[in-house]
């Protein structure tokens, strides 16, 4: 996965974190309506760290709903990115043809596809690709991150970290307060500021995120984006994109 550099931050981060019948008039009265089907379990939910075949360390969410938030990262060169779209789950199968990986602060994203095979709660493997051919694939595995399945709880996570914002526009150094309410402020040097909120997502220990930025200071001045947010052993992760997917919003930071 092609990536630039943005903070160290990073790197500690990841390696830290390794009804009834619906018809009109005239039915049968004292008939029983068809029981709804049960809700499809999206098997392939959950948190993984690992690795790909370009020695970068991956953190990966994948929400119940399909979406999905993959975070590489060199430790060596401390360069990243993000690959994000959603994704279709059956019988030990991951499938998605709309990834989009977003090389921070190089200007480019690219269309992809990823095609994995996973264990429940276990470990996920596969590869990612140029959607329209060529160019190089990578290789990836990850493996499942028990805390995912830990009771959420934004008053444990509250407090101010410290660490790195970008977009494939540019990064800088900032600091991160997430209040016990789920609230978000934020700034950088630069004097962008952004504001936002988490709320638990379906019982896990991922959260819902919306980020706001302010004025003229920030690349995206009065622009809104939704994603996901976790943290894990004093680590804050958050990734967004734009409503369009033209670029996104990485945040990492620490305690």
């Amino acid at each position: 996965m092609k990536k630039t550099a943005i903070s160290g931050a990073i790197v500690s981060f990841i390696l830290a974190a390794c009804g009834g019948d619906g018809g009109g008039g005239g039915g049968n009265v004292g008939t029983s309506a068809a029981a709804a089907p049960a809700p499809t379990v999206n098997e392939a939910q959950g948190i993984y760290t690992g690795k790909d075949s370009s020695n970068d360390q991956i953190i990966g969410v994948i929400l119940d709903s399909g979406a999905y938030y993959f975070v590489y990262v060199n430790s060596s060169t401390r360069a990243v990115g993000l690959v994000q779209g959603t994704s279709t789950v059956s019988g030990g199968t991951f499938k998605s043809t709309d990834a989009k990986n977003f090389y921070i602060g190089q200007n480019t994203v690219l269309n992809e596809t990823v095609s994995a095979n996973y264990t429940a709660k276990s470990n996920i493997a596969g590869t990612i690709s140029p959607a329209s051919g060529g160019g190089v694939t990578t290789t990836f595995y990850g493996t499942y991150y028990s805390i995912y399945d830990q009771a959420p709880s934004l008053s444990s996570i509250a407090g101010t970290y410290t660490g790195a914002g970008g977009s494939v526009k540019g990064s800088e150094a900032v600091t991160v307060t997430l209040s016990a309410d789920g609230s978000i402020s934020g700034r950088g040097p630069s004097g962008c500021t952004f504001t936002g909120t988490a709320s638990p997502h379906s019982g896990k220990n991922v959260y819902d995120a919306t980020i706001t930025f302010g004025g003229s200071n920030c690349l995206y001045p009065g622009r809104s984006l939704t994603g996901m947010l976790t943290v894990a052993e004093n680590q804050l992760f958050a990734a967004a994109p734009l409503a369009d997917r033209s670029d996104a919003f990485i945040l990492v930071g620490s305690k």
